[in-house]
């Protein structure tokens, strides 16, 4: 249990370190984390390449095992250093890195796909990453985003009905409550028009889950698509 004079962090480490994976919808292995991933990568086929691939709070490389499209390169990164199982590291084509998504230590245009799976709701400036993201993907590439649609109604009744009993039963009702005010800073409006201004010169498309209407309350996430017209934008100082 939380206690008055943990730090944000104490908490959110404890959260991950101790209940995660027995609590969580998108643990490990489970069902709505595979249809997640594989929401992302439905459109990009084997015969689909991106010889440079950036992911980017890419935690443990969950979501390779999902890429069916060929690349030459996979940058796995997030704020700590990923740590891949045996068998992913040992794909020479990976490379392991910690860096800030704020202000990606990569050249403009660097990119040829750029990937984010439940990141930007973390953020403390998810402003910056969007600019950022767009900064490194050249033009012509993609940049793939998946967006958990809280706090609509869907999403906050699929989130009660498991993550949250799940929570009740092992007796830590409180924690989740706090864990979840913590984890989800930024809401999906508020994420949606900041990247929808970010990637307003480009081709952006959204894609709608499970139901395929256009309607965040109705549905559990989004998967937004941007592909870069023009170059990137400016990287910040260094």
């Amino acid at each position: 249990m939380s206690q008055p004079d943990q730090t944000a962090d104490d908490i959110l480490t404890t959260w991950y370190e101790n209940y995660y994976s027995t609590t969580a919808a998108t643990a490990d292995g489970s069902l709505f984390e595979r249809y997640l991933h594989a929401s992302m990568e439905a459109p990009y086929g084997s015969g689909v390449r991106f010889s440079r691939v950036l992911e980017v709070g890419g935690n443990r490389g969950e979501h390779i095992r999902y890429v069916r499209h060929q690349y030459d390169e996979y940058w796995l990164t997030d704020l700590r250093r990923p740590r891949p199982d045996e068998a992913l590291a040992a794909d020479p084509r990976l490379r392991v890195e910690a860096c800030d998504v704020e202000a990606l230590p990569y050249p403009d245009r660097h990119f040829d796909r750029v990937i984010a799976t439940c990141l930007l709701h973390h953020l403390g400036s998810p402003f910056a990453a969007l600019r950022e993201m767009r900064r490194v993907t050249a033009p012509g590439g993609l940049v793939t985003i998946l967006l958990p649609t809280d706090p609509g109604m869907a999403y906050r009744v699929g989130k009660a009905i498991t993550s949250g009993r799940a929570a009740r039963r092992q007796g830590i009702a409180d924690l989740y409550r706090i864990v979840t005010a913590l984890d989800h800073r930024n809401h999906f409006p508020s994420l949606l028009a900041q990247a929808r201004h970010v990637f307003g010169a480009d081709t952006v498309t959204v894609s709608w889950r499970p139901f395929r209407l256009p309607l965040w309350h109705a549905n559990a996430f989004a998967v937004l698509t941007a592909s870069p017209r023009l170059p990137g934008l400016p990287g910040p100082p260094r």
